[in-house]
């Protein structure tokens, strides 16, 4: 009788680990929900692919990140900013809280599925006033993706739905943009973001309930789905040896729809922009 109970402790446990695992490398995620610049199943030059088809490569490193303390803030925090990027045959990639496989590439596209840990809102990040609106937990998506290079020319799309109930959720990333080699050492990757959210996703960031409203008096708000977010950003990277290279990034976000109407982001204590930057020190293998 016991058994079925058993089950679902087991299988929570599991889901708490994947999460747990896959989240550590992105706190702050539910304001920077993909990687800054190109993702790896794009950017996959800069791991010398071609020469190590066989083995694990990739990168790590760790740097500083300085980023929003909850989506809509006018706040800041400074995060110790953890960097891993794992490649096997081409084909399964881990990154930076998203462990993702290939399941379609030519020399053009790619595209395949992948599942992601993301960080929601704590409510020690909360100044004291809207600290009624409460956490969001640590969620488990699971998504797909389709990307394209041509040239120096990227453009990839995401698409991610929640499996751990949190939000219940939908987002969709849509990001563009090109590398300039600046020399035969350094890089620069400037692109444009688009964020888009379903009703669940966007009130579980930015509505306002009844009993959230009550406890900070803030005015009672229902969050509706659409585009939340346009960035623009900007990447530069410069080898420092053979395996060792400096990584910097620079984005900047314009809150728009129900995240620019939200009473969070027009609070005092919120803004609709929001910017991010980031420094950090990588070795490749």
């Amino acid at each position: 009788m016991n058994v079925p109970s058993v089950s679902c402790v087991l299988r929570s446990q599991t889901i708490v680990f994947l999460i747990s695992v896959f989240a550590v490398p992105s706190a702050h995620a539910d304001v920077r929900t993909s990687p800054i610049g190109p993702p790896i199943y794009i950017k996959a030059t800069e791991l010398d692919l071609g020469e190590k088809d066989d083995k694990w490569h990739g990168r790590y490193g760790v740097g500083l990140a300085l980023v929003p303390e909850f989506a809509g803030s006018d706040g800041y925090a400074l995060d110790i900013d953890l960097d891993l990027k794992l490649f096997w045959k081409n084909t399964f990639f881990f990154e930076n809280g998203t462990l993702g496989v290939i399941t379609f590439n030519n020399r053009i596209w790619r595209a395949g599925v992948m599942l992601r840990g993301v960080d929601g809102r704590r409510r020690r990040n909360l100044p004291v006033p809207l600290q009624g609106l409460g956490k969001v937990d640590v969620r488990l998506d699971g998504g797909a993706f389709v990307g394209m290079s041509l040239y120096k020319f990227y453009l990839t799309g995401e698409v991610f739905t929640d499996l751990s109930g949190v939000t219940s959720g939908q987002t969709f990333n849509l990001e563009g943009g090109y590398t300039k080699e600046l020399s035969r050492k350094a890089r620069l990757v400037p692109y444009v973001r688009l964020k888009w959210g379903s009703n669940a996703h966007m009130q579980s960031f930015f509505g306002v309930t009844s009993a959230q409203s009550a406890a900070t008096g803030l005015t009672a708000f229902r969050a509706h789905a659409g585009l939340y977010e346009s960035a623009i950003g900007a990447i530069f990277e410069n080898d420092l040896g053979q395996h060792w290279r400096l990584g910097a990034s620079a984005n900047l976000g314009l809150l728009s729809g129900a995240a620019s109407n939200s009473p969070i982001t027009r609070s005092r204590y919120g803004s609709r922009g929001q910017y991010s930057l980031r420094v950090k020190l990588l070795k490749t293998f």
